[in-house]
């Protein structure tokens, strides 16, 4: 049994996906053209009636630290407030839905906002879900070396920090195993 909603699930994985797509310690841009971006909203559900503009594409970088800051905020109260002024900004607009003969479901965005502002508006409610029914605990910045890419922990015991165990935690593993042997403690 999984702790969200599969609504949420979904969204959040949108938030993890734009803020990672700039690495801040080795400054590295994921995202460097609207062919990026198209192909974000796009994995993401979005129905684009057109390829994103340059506007388009600098709005969502303009995005990214925003909702890095609900990663990083110091308390849940200051995470809510980032989020809801996403939700503002980008033009949340709830309504139910039942498009191509799925059952009625609960859209947040405005069908007529701009691409951006729909992937915005989920990002933010899906970490508002996460933030509201399972706590700040859950969202983490990776502590790995030269990383801090932001994830949701889901595991059962809050036990993640690294944003992925097979590199991030590997890494971290065999630096500490290297340092062990170095320091004449090759206990394993």
């Amino acid at each position: 049994m999984t702790m969200f909603a599969s609504y949420s699930e979904d969204s959040v994985t949108w938030a993890e996906d734009l803020v990672n797509t700039y690495n801040i310690v080795r400054e590295t841009e994921k995202m460097p053209d609207v062919a990026a971006l198209a192909e974000l909203l796009v994995a993401h559900g979005i129905r684009l009636k057109e390829v994103p503009s340059r506007r388009d594409l600098e709005a969502a970088r303009a995005l990214r630290p925003v909702l890095r800051g609900a990663f990083e905020a110091p308390d849940e109260a200051a995470a809510v407030t980032l989020l809801n002024g996403v939700l503002a900004d980008h033009r949340a607009l709830p309504h139910y839905t039942n498009h191509d003969g799925k059952p009625w479901h609960l859209h947040v965005a405005d069908p007529e906002a701009s691409p951006v502002d729909q992937y915005g508006v989920n990002a933010a409610m899906g970490l508002l879900n996460v933030i509201t029914t399972a706590g700040m605990s859950r969202l983490h910045v990776c502590v790995g070396n030269r990383c801090a890419e932001v994830f949701v922990d889901i595991s059962r015991n809050q036990s993640r920090r690294y944003c992925s165990p097979q590199i991030c935690g590997n890494r971290a593993s065999a630096a500490a195993h290297r340092a062990r042997r170095t320091s004449g403690n090759p206990a394993d």
